[in-house]
């Protein structure tokens, strides 16, 4: 298993994904031809009920989604360069 942290996330590259150890978000991420990409996989229902009651909620969510996809798109890359 390869594991990379960086700030409140962290990535498992066995797992093919990514945890926020502060809000309990998980990102999954699927090979789809020759592009990786992340979903949410699990996400506190309170988290989710407090974004969807703010104006840029989604914002938020896309905000999340992209900072565990810059980290896990690290990490893979680095696992294949060495």
């Amino acid at each position: 298993m390869v594991t990379i942290t960086q700030g409140e996330w962290i990535a498992d590259l066995g797992a093919m994904l990514c945890r926020n150890i502060n809000n309990g978000i998980i990102v999954c991420f699927e090979m789809t031809g020759k592009s990786l990409s992340g979903k949410i996989k699990d996400m506190p229902v309170e988290l989710m009920e407090q974004w969807a009651k703010i104006p840029n909620g989604h914002e938020l969510v896309r905000k999340t989604v992209m900072e565990a996809e810059d980290l896990f798109l690290k990490a893979y890359f680095l696992n294949s360069v060495y």
